[in-house]
């Protein structure tokens, strides 16, 4: 949708624009080009659309622009178009060749498709247009060329037009050629946008619309773009819509496994299940689309294929010629009409299916004898001659095979060696499979424990596990019951409290109610003398829940831990009880400066990380050390701190649990210092991972807030309304209900007004006892709160602000971020400000680190213009750009209140450029308003650029050429020139340079 709409941009300023997208079938292209045309409907455009029909080379000449102007006739009728074409008859008699309806008289004739009519003349009525009456077919297709386009130009004159041509894989070689001239000619036609969607994956190496895509590509104002797969969290936001609630997360994980992405195989797949489990076959809708290409294919290149579709993943050639029984000559020649048309593609190595459900599909076709035969005969194959598969795969494959042989016990001693496999290459989700299939095919197996050398519960305790590295806390959470409920703890106590413990961790990360009943009873089972190991595991789980609470038991907890850890020399348990130490040193205030207590017990534990062999406590020190750092105001450091844990967590393949929740601790840093699109990444690539659902609700929450600052209520409002559905489920937990309420609160205020704000105030104050909350998380709530509440009139208004007063009064203040938003709640209150009193000198400029004591006693006068400054110079000290900005915004509206125009002024000049730089549009409208009321010209974030423009500007100050700039924008290199010259317009600038120094001095970079 951005290509379209900056190609229509582009189109709207004068310039040509062309867009092609491809994508396979299925990916969403003409849902795209209808919510395009009904966007650009409503701006005024008038959008043209015609399809290319499935009929082959031979199919009807010219038949999408037939059907653009059938549509035409319909809508305006033959003879408006024919007097929009007054001064052309030839151009009206040439489109009559393609709709009769366009002719006065009979119907001309129509030169054939391709070439046999080249070189040859044909009658043509009205033959006095044409000298002699007779031309050639070549001429006959030109003029038409030409009369196309003079009708297209005709209708951009009266505004802008897009002319859509679908499915142009199946277009005829006449209407390539048209659409070739059309683009090739678009610089004749001002006001035109053409848009031509394709199949990707028909595209085969000899398809003929690739070279023309290829030449069109090299056109300056051509855009070539391919719709990319839906990302796992997209995938499983789309069932969640399908289903009208969250998929379990076993059954979203398999139908994206299977979908690969695509949209439509996504929502197929869903209509065939039920919800839970995902249907084991392809449904016949898709399995038609899916064996199209495959149909066509000759017999012996089918029957490789049958075989191949029993292989996992990609298969090497050499396996393949093996299983087949085929020489490596017969292989290849059979294998190449499958690789050339799409359907298998290769690697180093070896083949693999382009998508899986074709694979499915094929595979499918098998009878019941070949299917075990195969699958015998790749696991056969692999016994003997492990080299034929990937190092380190051969147990895995063989189980994948045996099970699919219905080889009981050869799948069950496959698939717990190959549990030990994927546990050693950190693939958490396989490992949890092979032992789900374990489980599976335990009571099949008469001997099974002698089998693998183990007992059932052991295999349910490393699914356990697994089950936590890979994120499926629901899996997990079973697992643990049917463990429990095997052992007897008084004969096994330590395996059956440790099992305790992870029930206690599923049930918290599922954000399901929980107590430490658990924990405790757990203790209870595990006394020093029993296992001193095991009892600090304990220790550490139950000390860590006391992070929130502060309370003496927890820190003798942690400390009981470290000296047991101590004792016994295991340094992954002694780090992890320093790391509880530090939270609890934090307390309430939620904040650690580096050099805080805190911090000097993180630093003791980092070393120890060092020593480490487990990767959770490196993990949990860095999410501890992150949330600490932010919350003091030490934005850079969380960040830098925040990339390297998330890259690590990647390496031990927890990107998708710790990785994911270390996403939150550093998108909440960059939101602070105002880098939003990064923010708003990092946010995005976590939850295409679709991590656990709290961790999605902190990743929304983040979205949202940047959504709602730069404008985009309803974005904001759906995260928000998928926050309150997760979190509904569970306990209260203020890091994530608390911001929620604040989104909530501005939401209201942003889509109702300050009467809506208020009653979403006072139903989050009703709610939580913000009162017992970390100030880290009440105060920006309290703020939000006051900010509706002085808008809005009435006696819930009055109600409210006397609340948040009282709450205000009980809240401490910890560190510069959190006193920040205490000055900025005494700003926005006349009452606080009374209460509170400040020195500030109104007419005199402040550096950043000016300091605000709130216990100086000073007259009313002048106190809310001081008090609001001194929010400004908190917020500037601490580098929130925004909280700066909306902070200068209330001193300036505080100024023209007290008829201090130029103080107004000055403010308003140093918010504009800051809400320009983030694109928080809202604020931009306001800081306008602020200046037309000040009677500053313009408004008061002059020069206007579009958030568009600021990127091309930032670039320019880089040193770029138009060209680098078209490639890091993904725009064409004219459209890159016409903003560039807009910008140096709006900067009264005469060149790039002047541009650039003019941009530093305003502050928009």
């Amino acid at each position: 949708m951005a290509a379209l709409e900056a190609a229509l941009d582009a189109v709207r300023q004068g310039e040509p624009a062309a867009v092609l997208v491809g994508g396979e079938a299925g990916m969403g292209k003409t849902r795209l080009i209808a919510e395009f045309t009904a966007a650009a409907r409503g701006a005024g455009v008038r959008v043209l659309t015609g399809a290319c029909l499935e009929l082959g080379a031979d199919g009807l000449p010219f038949s999408p622009f037939t059907a653009v102007l059938r549509d035409l006739v319909r809508e305006v009728g033959a003879k408006e178009i024919a007097s929009r074409l007054s001064g052309s008859g030839r151009a009206a008699r040439e489109l009559a060749r393609l709709l009769p309806e366009l002719s006065d008289g009979g119907a001309p004739v129509m030169p054939n498709e391709g070439g046999p009519n080249e070189g040859r003349t044909v009658a043509i009525d009205g033959g006095d247009a044409y000298p002699g009456g007779v031309m050639t077919a070549g001429e006959a297709r030109a003029h038409l060329f030409e009369g196309f386009l003079s009708l297209l130009e005709r209708l951009a004159e009266q505004g802008p037009l897009a002319l859509i041509i679908e499915d142009a894989h199946w277009a005829d070689r006449s209407s390539r050629d048209l659409l070739a001239f059309l683009i090739g000619y678009q610089r004749a036609v001002p006001n035109l946008l053409i848009v031509v969607t394709f199949r990707s994956d028909e595209l085969h190496r000899t398809h003929p619309l690739r070279p023309l895509l290829a030449e069109l590509a090299r056109i300056e104002w051509v855009d070539r773009t391919e719709l990319p797969p839906l990302t796992r969290g997209q995938a499983e936001e789309l069932a969640a819509v399908v289903l009208g609630r969250a998929p379990d997360r076993g059954f979203a994980d398999a139908i994206f496994e299977r979908a690969q992405g695509n949209p439509l195989f996504t929502e197929e797949l869903l209509a065939c299940s039920d919800g839970t489990d995902a249907c084991d076959m392809v449904p016949d809708s898709l399995a038609d689309l899916l064996l199209q290409a495959v149909r066509r294919l000759p017999e012996d290149t089918q029957e490789v294929l049958r075989v191949a579709s029993a292989g996992s993943g990609v298969t090497s050639d050499a396996l393949l010629a093996q299983v087949t029984g085929l020489g490596a000559a017969k292989l290849i020649a059979a294998i190449r009409p499958a690789v050339a048309a799409n359907v298998l593609v290769t690697s180093a190595d070896g083949y693999s299916f382009r998508h899986a459900l074709i694979q499915e599909a094929v595979h499918a076709d098998l009878l019941p004898g070949e299917h075990a035969a195969v699958h015998t005969r790749f696991a056969e194959t692999i016994d003997v001659d492990a080299s034929l598969v990937s190092a380190g795969r051969a147990d895995i494959e063989k189980a994948h095979h045996w099970y699919s042989a219905h080889n009981t016990t050869g799948a069950l001693a496959a698939s717990w060696r190959a549990s030990m496999q994927a546990s050693n290459a950190v693939a958490h989700a396989e490992r949890l499979m092979l032992l789900d299939r374990v489980l599976e095919l335990w009571e099949q197996v008469p001997d099974a424990a002698a089998q693998i050398g183990t007992d059932r519960v052991q295999v349910l305790e490393e699914a356990v596990s697994a089950a936590g590295d890979a994120a499926e806390h629901q899996r997990g959470l079973a697992l643990v019951e049917l463990a429990l409920a095997e052992l007897d703890e008084t004969a096994e106590p330590v395996r059956y409290a440790l099992l305790l413990r992870r029930r206690f961790t599923f049930r918290k990360d599922l954000g399901l109610t929980y107590s430490e009943t658990d924990l405790q009873r757990a203790l209870a089972l595990v006394p020093e003398s029993v296992s001193a190991s095991a009892r600090a595991e304990l220790l550490i789980s139950v000390a860590h829940c006391g992070i929130d609470d502060d309370g003496p038991q927890y820190r003798a907890w942690a400390a009981e831990a470290l000296r047991i850890a101590r004792e016994l020399g295991n340094v992954d348990a002694q780090a992890e009880a320093l790391v509880n130490l530090a939270m609890l040193e934090a307390g309430r205030s939620q904040v650690g400066a580096s050099d805080s207590e805190a911090f000097r017990l993180l630093r003791q534990a980092r070393e120890l990380t060092k020593q480490a062999w487990a990767y959770h406590p490196i993990i949990k020190l860095v999410i501890i050390e992150t949330h600490l750092l932010c919350g003091a105001g030490e934005f850079e450091r969380a960040v830098e701190a925040a990339r390297l844990g998330i890259a690590d967590a990647e390496r031990h393949g927890l990107a998708r649990t710790g990785g994911a929740f270390l996403a939150i601790n550093l998108a909440e840093p960059l939101l602070h210092l105002g880098r939003w699109d990064e923010a708003a990444e990092v946010a995005g690539r976590a939850l295409d991972l679709a991590p656990p659902p709290r961790t999605r609700a902190g990743l929304w929450t983040l979205d949202g807030i940047i959504a709602l600052a730069r404008g985009d209520i309803a974005r904001a409002a759906r995260r928000a309304g998928a926050c309150r559905v997760v979190l509904a489920a569970g306990g209260y937990d203020e890091q994530y209900h608390l911001p929620l309420a604040e989104l909530d609160v501005a939401v209201a205020l942003a889509a109702e007004g300050p009467a809506a704000a208020v009653a979403a105030a006072v139903e989050a104050l009703g709610q939580y006892d913000v009162s017992a909350a970390s100030p880290r998380y009440a105060w920006p709530l309290l703020v939000t709160a006051a900010t509706a509440a002085v808008q809005a009139p009435g006696e819930e208004a009055a109600a409210l602000l006397d609340k948040l007063r009282l709450l205000a009064e009980k809240l401490d203040g910890f560190g510069p971020v959190q006193r920040a938003w205490q000055l900025s709640f005494a700003a926005l209150d006349p009452q606080a400000v009374l209460d509170a009193g400040t020195e500030f000198d109104a007419d005199t400029e402040q550096d950043a680190g000016t300091e605000f004591d709130a216990d100086t006693e000073q007259d009313a006068d002048g106190g809310r213009l001081s008090a609001a400054d001194a929010a400004v110079a908190a917020w500037e000290a601490v580098g929130q750009p925004y909280q700066a900005a909306v902070a200068l915004a209330h001193a300036a509206r505080v100024a023209l209140a007290e008829r201090a125009g130029h103080e107004a002024t000055a403010r308003l000049r140093r918010a504009g450029p800051v809400a320009q730089r983030l694109g928080a549009v809202p604020l931009a409208a306001q800081l306008a308003e602020l200046g037309r009321r000040a009677g500053i010209g313009g408004d008061a974030s002059d020069p206007v650029l579009t958030a568009r423009e600021l990127e091309v500007l930032r670039l320019v100050a880089a040193g770029q050429s138009n060209r680098e700039i078209a490639a890091t924008l993904f725009i064409s290199p004219k459209t890159a020139s016409v903003h560039v010259s807009n910008i140096l317009g709006k900067l009264s600038a005469a060149t790039r340079t002047e541009a650039a120094v003019k941009a530093h001095q305003l502050l928009l970079l």
